[in-house]
């Protein structure tokens, strides 16, 4: 197995649609050496059963530990058995059906981990705002997880004590271990937007306590 899909999931608002959305970019790409890895953080088999729908084209995994999706994302790469884990938010799928056939060829014996170009949606059909990463060891210009890809050997995981910076958090650790990620030169990935996202769920106080705890961590 070449690639692990991670998705981790929960009931989040419209979740069916958004799974939905995410499951079947995956299913429709050009690359077929891939496995869809479920990390399910809900309380209940709900989801468990929706996905039956899928067959046995899907790893499913409960999260056993601590909820939350730092916590739920790890377990997922965890469960990954691919030679590279592309993890991809419930909420988030693929641009079109060669962006994982694009990350593999482009992903070399000497590449670690990759960051991939991506737009954003709210509506699922209208695009905006492209983004194009680069790295800053101050703020987050590569962008959601979503973005990424990095070798399953790899056995940095997300700091569960972030919700705010989880993402700039892990990015420096790979950063300073392994240097800068390979820029994929087109778009890859759609982010989805909505009131879901934690931009919108956090309090202000929480993201100070978070920037805090950065400043401690890194000085």
């Amino acid at each position: 197995m070449q690639v692990s899909v991670v998705v981790p999931v929960y009931k989040m608002k419209n979740w069916q649609e958004l799974t939905k959305r995410n499951i079947d970019s995956i299913f429709l790409q050009s690359f077929r050496d891939f496995e869809i890895v479920i990390s399910d953080d809900s309380d209940d088999n709900e989801i468990r059963e929706w996905l039956n729908q899928y067959g046995n084209g899907i790893k499913y995994y409960k999260n056993p530990g601590e909820k939350g999706m730092p916590n739920n994302t790890n377990y997922g790469m965890d469960m990954a058995t691919g030679e590279l884990t592309k993890i991809l938010y419930q909420d988030d799928y693929f641009y079109d059906e060669r962006s994982l056939w694009d990350i593999v060829r482009h992903f070399t014996a000497w590449t670690q981990w990759m960051i991939t170009p991506c737009v954003h949606t709210e509506n699922g059909i209208d695009f905006f705002n492209e983004h194009r990463p680069y790295y800053s060891e101050s703020e987050n210009t590569l962008g959601s997880p979503s973005v990424l890809t990095l070798r399953s050997e790899i056995k940095e995981r997300f700091d569960p004590r972030f919700s705010w910076v989880l993402d700039l958090d892990f990015y420096k650790r790979l950063f300073r271990k392994y240097g800068k990620p390979k820029y994929l030169d087109k778009v890859n990935v759609v982010l989805g937007l909505g009131s879901h996202q934690m931009t919108h769920i956090l309090s202000d106080e929480r993201k100070q306590e978070e920037f805090k705890l950065m400043t401690q961590k890194y000085g």
